[in-house]
């Protein structure tokens, strides 16, 4: 991360009365706004004629951040220094095409709150020709940044410096942190649906990303399964994760919040992408911040397909139905509809599970009881019995379905509050966060915005409810 200090042009003027300004404040914040993590801090101070250094220039700016932040990992590397006035000027350690001043030094006390950055040469702020009492700014921002580990406001004072050792300050900015939320509830989705989607309750303060990820054995997140970015706001806000193509049978997820580290500024920050590898993840004392929920899927042996073969005994998914309709599984024989075998009914929202353990082996197809039209199970311009037809073998279903619920390695249900220690330490429940509590409940976007309503596959899961209990109605016919 990176200490940028950046002096430009001061919006509005201040009259001098006669009387020189000692450095006047400006203002502060820090990326990401979260406590006890390690932030890119921002602190903007003005220097205005008359000041020492405005005079003789600055050979040394020294940040107090007070004794519950640390600065002490704060490096050469992490300074950059912008003096924007009359003219910029731009200082940081390594020398390229943008620096002006090259070879600055930062030295850290005892303590760990206190930071000195030593200039190579004095540097002369310079302002407007036309407007010189407006001043110059100077934003300094401190990568390696460690906020204090509760939330709410804090100060930094900082002390510009001339060569011969005349001062201007201390001069305090504030800024303030929040704690992150994350959490995310169980969930149920189909896994053969085409669009698949997990809704988690996320605040990352100042912005950045919730990446969703298997679990690992160790309980550390595991292959990444979708991502949405979080906005900027303070307070938790509802997102819609896609997932699709990525949950095929029912496991643990894990959510992770992760910060941008690329960009000095909220604008540059806008523009980037969601980078596992790149980005950081984000931690308040040390702590992942991180949720994990049970996925369950469909509890079947398969989807029904045209021409799909399965054992008798297995217990199909049938999303080709309407609403609340009665149907009928016929025998084809010689490419034409025979005797009825089974029936069965969807529910509201169109699908069922169709139990074969009535069919014997043979060749079938679907018609509806109302009109004995025949379902199409391939969605093409061809219906015929031959056509969209299954076939039954006579092998019997070794298993009743090749899905279960969520287990491994982390077996909490995904309800209670929690956060796991460090990369690879167990993730369990299903909110980490540094303040608040509650589950993901809504259908949220991408954006932050959503209505509540159930998960993604919520329906059919109820739909396997019903047919347990009545929906089937499954009843052997004579063929």
């Amino acid at each position: 991360m990176v200490l940028v200090v950046l002096l430009s042009a001061a919006v509005g003027g201040v009259a001098l009365g006669g009387t020189a300004a000692a450095l006047d404040p400006g203002a502060g914040a820090t990326y990401p706004l979260t406590p006890s993590s390690d932030t890119l801090g921002t602190f903007v101070y003005v220097v205005r004629p008359g000041d020492s250094v405005a005079e003789n220039g600055i050979k040394e700016i020294t940040l107090d951040a007070g004794p519950d932040a640390d600065v002490s990992n704060v490096t050469d590397d992490d300074v950059f220094i912008a003096v924007r006035g009359g003219q910029r000027i731009e200082i940081a350690e390594n020398n390229t095409d943008i620096v002006d001043v090259a070879n600055i030094s930062v030295s850290s006390n005892q303590a760990g709150n206190e930071v000195t950055i030593t200039l190579p040469r004095p540097v002369q702020p310079q302002f407007a020709s036309d407007s010189p009492n407006t001043g110059a700014e100077v934003a300094v921002k401190v990568g390696n940044f460690t906020t204090p580990d509760r939330p709410g406001s804090h100060s930094v004072n900082a002390t510009f410096a001339t060569a011969s050792g005349s001062t201007d300050g201390p001069t305090s900015v504030s800024y303030s942190t929040t704690a992150p939320e994350l959490s995310m509830g169980n969930q149920n989705l189909s896994q053969f649906s085409d669009q698949q989607s997990i809704n988690v309750s996320a605040s990352v303060p100042g912005g950045g990303y919730v990446g969703l990820f298997t679990t690992a054995p160790n309980g550390s997140p595991g292959e990444l399964v979708g991502s949405t970015d979080v906005a900027t706001a303070t307070s938790s806000q509802q997102y819609s994760i896609d997932v699709s193509g990525n949950v095929t049978e029912s496991q643990q997820l894990m959510a992770v919040a992760y910060s941008e580290t690329n960009g000095r500024s909220a604008s540059l920050r806008e523009n980037q992408t969601f980078d596992p590898n790149d980005d950081e993840r984000l931690r308040t004392n040390g702590t992942l911040v991180n949720a994990t929920a049970n996925v369950s899927t469909l509890d079947v042996d398969g989807q029904v397909e045209a021409g799909g073969e399965y054992a008798q005994g297995a217990r199909l998914y049938f999303p080709q139905g309407e609403p609340e309709t009665s149907y009928q599984v016929q025998s084809v024989e010689d490419g034409e509809l025979g005797s009825a075998a089974t029936q069965f009914q969807t529910g509201a929202n169109d699908t069922t599970i169709l139990d074969t353990s009535d069919l014997s082996e043979g060749q079938y197809a679907i018609t509806r009881i109302a009109d004995d039209s025949l379902v199409s199970l391939d969605n093409d311009s061809t219906t015929s019995a031959q056509d969209d037809s299954i076939l039954i073998t006579g092998q019997q279903a070794t298993t009743q379905a090749n899905t279960t619920n969520a287990s491994g390695a982390a077996t909490d249900t995904g309800v209670t509050a929690t956060a796991s220690s460090g990369e690879g330490d167990a993730a369990t429940g299903g909110n980490a966060s540094g303040n608040g509590s509650g589950t993901a409940s809504g259908n949220g976007s991408g954006n932050g915005s959503g209505s509540s309503s159930s998960g993604p596959g919520f329906g059919i899961a109820v739909a396997v409810v019903a047919l347990l209990g009545a929906a089937l109605l499954a009843t052997r016919r004579n063929r």
